[in-house]
């Protein structure tokens, strides 16, 4: 229990400088290049996951390296939260005209808890049994 806890915390790190990272790439998208603010976002979505992908890895779950089929596993678990999130974008800009950056970040804290759990489940479990495997 408490191994989950610190895992938590380090998973939410990584997350707070992937949101901070995300959030300047789509204001600087958005703001400075003209970009539409659903492409923006889901350009930052893909930066900032891969990035979190590999300081997850080590940082967060303790992997010495990444595998193919690791990275294959948290990109399909990434691909349902960008479809569901940009949808969810949408909504909160267009339907109920709330500012696109406060979305953003709304969506980010809504978005932490379940993809630490989708990607424990699903991504890095996933690694760590498979590393053991081939010890």
């Amino acid at each position: 229990m408490r191994e989950r806890l610190l895992q938590l915390l380090r998973f939410c790190a990584v997350g707070i400088a992937c949101l901070f990272l995300g959030l300047a790439i789509l204001a600087g998208l958005h703001e400075l290049a003209g970009v539409n603010y659903l492409i923006a976002y889901v350009v930052g979505f893909v930066v900032t996951n891969l990035a979190g992908y590999l300081l997850n890895a080590r940082f967060t779950f303790s992997l010495r390296s990444v595998a193919h089929a690791g990275a294959i596993r948290y990109m399909l678990v990434n691909s349902a939260l960008l479809c569901a999130n940009t949808l969810a974008l949408k909504l909160l800009v267009d339907v109920l005209h709330m500012w696109y950056l406060a979305a953003a970040v709304v969506l980010a804290l809504i978005n932490a808890p379940v993809s630490f759990i989708g990607q424990w489940m699903f991504t890095y479990r996933g690694m760590a049994r498979d590393a053991r495997t081939a010890a």
